[in-house]
């Protein structure tokens, strides 16, 4: 099985990758609707044997990332700590444990918590939980478990130090998941702003060199499609300067609301940015309407717009 969700949780973010053994989890963000613990990790678990832990109780993930502590992306986090152990857990945090070299995590990987925001216990959790494990090395400490799957970041150091990237240092420490299976990529930025992505294009050579040489066929847009995030810089530097697919798991405007923070920009809709070359043949797509199922078995690819939760459990039943 080769197959990706995006799930419809509303404003918030969540994603499920599983391809040959591998199972991974890409942040946690609830809706009122929807729970991406309770309503699908748990009973694909149950229904599929997940490997559990033993004398832990606990069923067995390899990896869980979260791309930052912003509540949206972690508001099922406790819930997924009651039923699952990731075997690798991979986050922007403040570990002071001695990683696998021996040696502290360096002060450029660390988290400034005073910059985060807003104070909640599902963050003060995640950063403890962090805290207790050990890094997979002083210089290396965020790291993807797999070859498939290319992990890029903004070092929170840089982004402090930085008077552009500073003002939403929350959302620029973001870490960026570039998959590759069966020849197909699939981005998942988290919440970086367009700064951010000029920043990171601009500043890790194998991030612009990806983008370059092999291009992005499925993005999930940067901090929900909002219009004050279009990634121009990214889309300058794709092979072929669009996508196949734009993803949007986008947030809502509260009734009467005259603000624009929730406004989908409409560039991602545009041919000028996506080839409409999938399934839905469309240019972009929201979550809202449905959970977005990629299946990369094949080179092709084949992209489902669900609805329905018990048909999204049986996408991987099968």
């Amino acid at each position: 099985m080769k197959k990706i969700v995006i799930f419809n949780v509303g404003g918030a973010l969540s994603s499920y990758l599983e391809f040959d053994d591998m199972r991974i989890v890409i942040d946690l963000g609830a809706s009122a609707d929807f729970s991406p613990v309770d309503d699908f990790l748990i009973p694909l678990a149950e229904k599929r044997s997940f490997p559990t832990i033993a004398n832990a109780g606990k069923y067995a993930i390899d990896q869980l990332f979260i791309s930052h502590l912003d509540k949206d992306h972690i508001s099922d986090y406790e819930k997924f700590k009651n039923k699952f152990h990731p075997d690798w857990m991979t986050c922007p945090n403040n570990n002071e444990k001695e990683g696998r070299d021996g040696a502290k995590q360096h002060e450029h990987f660390k988290v400034n918590v005073d910059m985060l925001g807003e104070e909640n216990d599902m963050r003060n959790m995640i950063l403890e939980d962090m805290g207790a494990r050990q890094p997979i090395a002083s210089n290396t400490p965020l790291a993807a478990k797999s070859d498939n799957i290319k992990l890029f970041f903004i070092k929170p150091k840089e982004c402090e130090e930085s008077e552009e990237l500073s003002s939403c240092y929350a959302n620029n420490i973001s870490l960026v998941l570039f998959v590759i299976l069966n020849e197909k990529t699939i981005l998942l930025p988290g919440d970086i702003l367009k700064d951010g992505m000029k920043y990171l294009i601009e500043n890790r050579l194998d991030f612009k060199n990806e983008l370059n040489n092999v291009g992005v066929d499925y993005l999930v847009a940067p901090h929900h499609g909002l219009a004050t995030s279009f990634p121009e810089s990214l889309f300058q530097e794709l092979k072929g300067g669009k996508t196949r697919l734009n993803i949007i798991s986008e947030k809502t405007r509260a009734n009467g609301s005259e603000e624009n923070r929730s406004d989908v920009d409409g560039r991602y809709y545009s041919s000028d940015y996506s080839t409409a070359n999938n399934d839905l043949k469309q240019n972009a797509v929201k979550t809202s309407k449905g959970h977005i199922v990629i299946n990369l078995e094949t080179a092709e690819g084949e992209v489902k717009q669900i609805k329905d939760n018990e048909e999204l459990l049986k996408e991987f039943l099968n």
